[in-house]
């Protein structure tokens, strides 16, 4: 992800919202506006208006924080939410392979998640490896991934299933059993 639209962030807002309410926003906002102020209000942000990906990491991070609780666990529900949100599979995944059902996944977190790198190995027929990979900073967005993974896998109705999930700080890596 190289950058989000005004559309990624306001989802990320309305999410906060219906969890804590317009409160939950304010203190968003104060949480997003701390050292230097980004937003006066929600108002600046146009949907399609393009965004750096710092400022979408910030806003997940921040949103992670007025949430509260486990900011593992929380930015874990971001990426389920996001991976709900991206409804690829309902779809697409009539018409693919588990293995083009993969890559689109790689694809997926590439678009959707600010901070890490993805990448598929294919080490036969029926097994085969993705890997999201930390990039400077964003240790935090490898939680993100994992939620965006499963809810993906939620969605899908193939025979595409993780046999094994490696986490450690710099990476998380599934292995998946497809047929």
């Amino acid at each position: 992800m190289q950058e989000a639209t005004g559309s990624d962030l306001k989802f990320i807002i309305e999410y906060v919202k219906q969890r804590r309410g317009q409160s939950g926003v304010r203190v968003l906002l104060n949480e997003m506006n701390k050292p230097s102020i980004l937003f006066t209000t929600l108002a600046n942000i146009g949907r399609t208006q393009v965004f750096r990906e710092e400022i979408y990491k910030k806003l997940i991070e921040a949103a992670a924080v007025t949430l509260g609780g486990d900011l593992k666990t929380r930015l874990n529900q971001l990426g389920y939410a996001l991976g709900d949100r991206a409804k690829m599979t309902k779809f697409i995944a009539r018409f693919s392979t588990p293995k083009q059902l993969v890559r689109l996944i790689e694809d997926g977190i590439i678009t959707d998640v600010p901070f890490v790198k993805s990448s598929v190995n294919e080490l036969s027929k029926h097994v085969t490896i993705l890997r999201v990979t930390a990039r400077k900073s964003g240790e935090n967005f490898l939680d993100v991934a994992d939620g965006y993974v499963t809810a993906v896998l939620d969605q899908t109705e193939k025979s595409l299933t993780i046999t094994a999930k490696k986490v450690t700080s710099e990476e998380v890596s599934f292995k998946f059993k497809i047929g």
